[in-house]
């Protein structure tokens, strides 16, 4: 009676998760949506200006929740937080934040570029006070020193 009793609440604490997982999805903007089928995945870090600006992250992966995570050469979680993007402008918008700078205020504010299966990406980092951006102005170009750091990326396309 406890096992079915405990299924019973498992079952509506995913159904609960389910139903909050879809309602984050249905606030995702469609040209949003459309941009994640080809954004999303897991992204092999292939060179970092300056160097190591990434730490030991090897691979970055972006989920089609609008969450990311960085892993190291053994697929370890090193950091994780969200992210958001503008396909409509040019060059597109990433912004993203770790949960860690999050709570600080920190956030970095970007452009990336995605062709096929090679992504570029570049942000300045900063932080929000009282609503004002405190850091460099968003990038307009994919090189130091008007960024912070510049990645270039591969998709992986095998698994890890």
């Amino acid at each position: 009676m406890k096992t079915l009793m405990g299924l019973a609440v498992l079952s509506g604490l995913l159904s609960v998760v389910n139903v909050n997982n879809l309602q984050a999805e249905e606030k995702i903007k469609p040209e949003v949506r459309q941009a994640l089928q080809t954004f999303a995945g897991t992204w092999q870090i292939k060179s970092v200006e300056p160097k190591r600006a990434t730490q030991a992250a090897r691979r970055l992966v972006f989920r089609k929740d609008l969450t990311y995570a960085a892993l190291d050469e053994n697929g370890k979680e090193l950091w994780s937080g969200t992210f958001d993007l503008d396909p409509t402008a040019s060059p597109g918008i990433w912004d993203h934040r770790s949960h860690e700078a999050r709570k600080k205020g920190g956030d970095a504010l970007g452009i990336y570029e995605l062709d096929g299966n090679r992504l570029k990406v570049c942000c300045a980092v900063g932080t929000w006070n009282n609503k004002q951006w405190m850091g460099k102005p968003r990038p307009t170009k994919f090189q130091l020193p008007t960024a912070d750091v510049v990645l270039l990326l591969e998709r992986v396309t095998s698994a890890p």
